[in-house]
């Protein structure tokens, strides 16, 4: 029976038929030995493969696909230089033979893979040469083109390679200028050999920069006032080269000599071909850029985009883009000064990310040589390890990982529900911020502000305040409390006139943060240079900030929902203005991306927690309980909500636990998981000691190590992709949040209306509890480390007397997070609203409430919304000093 043909993508077929060839930005081991990179050459018309620091740089730390050739080099007493060189030669080598059959089929004009020199030589010219002649010798392959950035420096070492018959991919290249030059060197060698009667069978690429282009443009036009220009200079500038290479190589009669000998057109390579701006196609540089002799190299990303959704319509790359440059000219965008810093740029980004590669092999063989455990571990009892193990080979059955990245929303949900297709978007943010990062930190540290103080709520608040912690940054304020106590403690600590105020809400309309923003406005004086705000675009806030006059507004990507916007500007704009290196976070980010991105199911952290947190779900264990080590200890507070508003719906879901002082082995009931972020460089001993003793007893335990405040960018990743994998083993849409609008309204009727409830009883709340059940301790009142002290004894003395697992939120702060889960989850919730007032209440300007009748209608709303649901629910008033009054109740409980 013969085997039924290979499925070729259509679009990606017509790309090629149209004179651009295909070609991969990303190489990595498990790609080529599991047979993907070949699958990418029968399927989607794949021609050639790209690298760089940046991508080895997330393949080898981002995985644990080197692991066992970085221990036989580490044992062997090689330096991390020379780990890296011999991973990178071995990994170029699998992908030249892969795609030796597509070189050979094309007569030598296509299928190479590209390996760079290291970008530390950029500027010298000889020692360039010298490694290019080393990189040639080791790899050994014909299909190899080496990488040599396009630098004035570099300009002697491209035609002197060349014309000794290496293969030269020219990279960084951004200005039409430096193409010239690179064109001009490459027929001169090519001349040369003809000369010297040598073959012509050596090639040569020209790798000119899209995205980057469009990024430092578009935020000069911002500046400027120019927007209707945004978006065009990338491809403008491309065209340009184009045109420059068709008078070169077919127009004139420059290259005709070589030609008539058989000599190759040296191709244009369009690189930095992943959109870096959320609002623009995300095959914007694939459908612009079509044309003969021309090559698109695309992230993973890009291609999967273009598989599904590239448009072949002619030519496009000779699109005459005159006008264009023409109109961003008369805007004040000088170009060539453009491109100049864009190389060096270019050089200095790649620099750094070959030392971060580095650090992080010599990190990786440190850890081989001293014996360094993992930086995740897992203790599962006997009886549900082989759930988790079919549950993972399902995840791999079903292209779970493949699905993700490929943004497909059928993995959650029927095409075409709300809020699942839409809310892909924090899969690939972290690239654009990458761009946008050292803009940003430099923007932000040359205000001359004292504070930052942040009005938000949820995904809004969450990770900024995680990240103050983390950093001790002083400097940042977070209100997320409508108790007027709160909001004068604020107050009290920051001179309006030497801070910035950051207004951050997607929606634009949370009633909690206009209220603050209403507040902060009067206490400005109405200046609107105080004020920052994030936002989507179109939002109510976007035109109150217009109407204001605020000093800027960051316009966030519309497809990214609240609880995974940490790593957008709704993190990072308030974390840089508080002087925190947000360009670490985001590269942390990076290479989480690439560790979950590997559709080996072992190698993909992301994927794997996913799978066993949804499934120990499934089995009762759906009691998330984090112990996490200091300086990352806040981290819960940010989990609590992507976890339970992820996947607190249908009857189902995690509840996650943060806060909850640890107990023994006695303490806790077969509804549990704990997860302990250990810190990999100063270990809690007591945590360490504490949850040794629970997996000795047989708790399902999970261990990851984190590295620091730094490393919150990779553990942000990797907690979103775990929990969008649950998701989809709980049968759930992660992106949603179907019963947190229910409280809101019951908060605007009490505001409207005056509505009470009765306030219940303690007693009747808390009898019969045990696990699986649970207390949710919801305090109305100022936030104080008093209140904490006491709300962490009141939990101890409730879990000890019932076994039950017990959280505790501020509010309104939990009505953003974990309010979805108490409403939408297992009916296992028992609710004990505390409420207290400070001595003061505080008007709302123009508003018809105060800021304490907002916060009692709140709870109101919420216990009225419980109890709807069938959740037993009390409050207690504690009066003027709520900390001793928790304490008491926690002595009376535990008596």
């Amino acid at each position: 029976m013969s085997a039924s043909p290979t499925a070729v993508n259509e679009r990606l077929a017509r790309l090629t038929e149209a004179g651009t060839a295909v070609w991969l930005d990303q190489i990595r081991r498990t790609m080529v030995t599991e047979g993907e990179l070949q699958r990418l050459v029968d399927e989607d018309s794949l021609r050639g493969v790209t690298s760089n620091p940046s991508i080895f740089e997330k393949a080898i730390l981002g995985s644990s696909d080197y692991d066992e050739q970085i221990a036989e080099l580490a044992r062997a007493g090689r330096s991390a230089e020379e780990v890296f060189d011999a991973i990178a030669i071995r990994d170029v080598q699998l992908g030249c033979d892969v795609l030796r059959p597509v070189w050979e089929s094309l007569g030598h004009r296509d299928g190479f893979v590209s390996l760079e020199v290291g970008p530390g030589l950029a500027r010298d010219g000889a020692r360039t040469l010298a490694e290019v002649r080393r990189l040639w010798a080791a790899v050994d392959r014909p299909n190899l083109l080496i990488k040599i950035p396009g630098t004035p420096e570099g300009l002697d070492a491209i035609e002197e390679a060349l014309a000794e018959g290496i293969n030269i991919n020219i990279t960084l290249l951004f200005g039409v200028e430096a193409y010239s030059e690179v064109a001009e060197r490459y027929i001169r060698a090519m001349e040369r050999r003809l000369d010297a009667g040598q073959s012509l069978d050596v090639h040569s690429v020209a790798s000119f920069f899209v995205s980057r282009v469009d990024t430092e443009v578009d935020k000069r036009l911002e500046a400027s006032g120019h927007t209707e220009l945004l978006g065009i200079a990338g491809l403008a500038n491309a065209r340009a080269a184009y045109r420059r290479y068709l008078e070169i190589f077919v127009e004139s009669d420059r290259f005709a000599r070589v030609r008539a000998a058989g000599g190759l057109v040296q191709r244009p390579l369009w690189a930095s071909t992943g959109v870096k701006n959320p609002a623009y196609p995300d095959t914007l540089y694939v459908d612009g850029l079509i044309a003969p002799d021309t090559i698109n190299t695309m992230p993973i990303a890009t291609l999967l985009a273009a598989a599904e959704r590239a448009e072949v319509a002619g030519p496009t790359a000779t699109i005459d883009p005159g006008e264009d440059l023409a109109r961003l000219a008369a805007a004040g965008i000088d170009m060539r000064e453009v491109t100049d810093k864009l190389l060096v740029d270019g050089i200095a980004l790649f620099v750094e990310a070959f030392d971060r590669l580095i650090a992080g092999v010599e990190s990786k063989r440190e850890a081989i040589v001293t014996l360094r455990p993992p930086s995740v571990q897992a203790w599962i009892p006997d009886e549900l390890e082989d759930r988790i193990a079919r549950r993972v080979r399902r995840a791999d059955e079903e292209g779970v990982t493949r699905r993700i990245w490929a943004k497909d929303g059928t993995l959650w949900a029927p095409a075409g529900t709300p809020e699942v297709a839409d809310r892909l978007g924090w899969l690939t943010i972290a690239a654009s911020m990458r761009e946008e990062a050292p803009e940003l930190m430099a923007w932000a540290s040359g205000l001359g502000h004292d504070d930052v103080v942040l009005l938000g709520m949820g995904g809004s608040s969450l990770a900024p305040e995680v990240l103050r912690r983390a950093f001790g940054c002083e400097r940042l304020h977070v209100l997320d409390s409508t108790d007027a106590a709160a909001v004068r403690a604020v107050d009290a600590r920051v001179d309006p006139a030497r801070t910035i105020f950051v207004v951050s809400s997607k929606s634009g309309g949370t009633i909690e943060t206009l209220s603050h923003f209403a507040h902060f406005w009067e206490r400005a004086g109405h200046d609107g240079s105080r004020f920052v705000a994030v936002t989507d675009a179109g939002s109510p806030l976007d035109a109150l900030a217009a109407e204001h006059g605020f000093l800027r507004t960051f316009r966030n990507a519309p497809d990214i929902g609240g609880r995974y916007s940490a790593l957008s500007y709704f993190g990072l704009v308030p974390a840089a203005l508080a002087g925190i290196d947000v360009r670490a976070l985001v590269e942390g980010a990076g290479v989480a991306e690439q560790a979950c991105d590997s559709y080996e199911s072992e190698a993909n952290a992301g994927l794997w927690l996913g799978c066993a947190l949804g499934e120990l779900a499934t089995a009762g264990r759906d009691k998330l309980t984090f112990v996490v080590d200091e300086p990352i200890a806040g981290f819960g507070l940010w989990a609590e909500q992507l976890v339970a508003e992820s996947t607190g719906k249908q009857g189902r879901g995690v509840l996650p636990v943060a806060g909850e002082p640890l107990g023994g082995p006695a303490d806790y009931g077969e509804d549990r998981v704990f997860v302990h972020l250990r810190n990999a460089a100063e270990p809690d001993e007591a945590n360490g000691e504490a949850v040794a003793a629970l997996r000795d007893a047989g708790q399902p335990v999970l261990v990851l190590d984190a590295d620091g405040p730094e490393d919150l960018g990779r553990i942000f990743f990797v907690a979103e992709f775990a929990t969008a994998v649950a998701g989809w083993v709980l049968e759930i849409n992660p992106f949603d949040q179907p019963n947190v609008q229910e409280a809101k309204d019951n908060t605007r009727r009490v505001l409207e209306d005056g509505a009470t409830v009765d306030d219940g009883s303690l007693a009747e709340v808390l009898d019969g509890a045990a696990p699986p059940s649970y207390v949710a301790l919801l305090g109305y009142m100022a936030p104080g480390d008093e209140v904490d002290a006491a709300v962490a004894q009141l939990r101890t003395a409730i879990r000890a007397r019932h076994r039950t697992t017990t959280t505790f939120g501020y509010g309104p702060r939990y009505l953003h997070s974990t309010g979805q889960y108490h409403k939408g989850g297992p009916a296992e919730g028992r609710f004990v609203v505390l409420v207290a007032d400070g001595p003061e209440d505080l008007e709302v300007p123009g508003r018809p409430y105060t800021f304490d009748a907002l916060k009692h209608a709140q709870a109101t709303g919420d216990l009225q919304t419980l109890r709807a649901h069938g959740r037993p629910a009390c409050r207690i008033v504690l009066g003027e000093d709520p900390a001793r009054a928790i304490r008491e109740l926690a002595e009376r409980i535990g008596s």
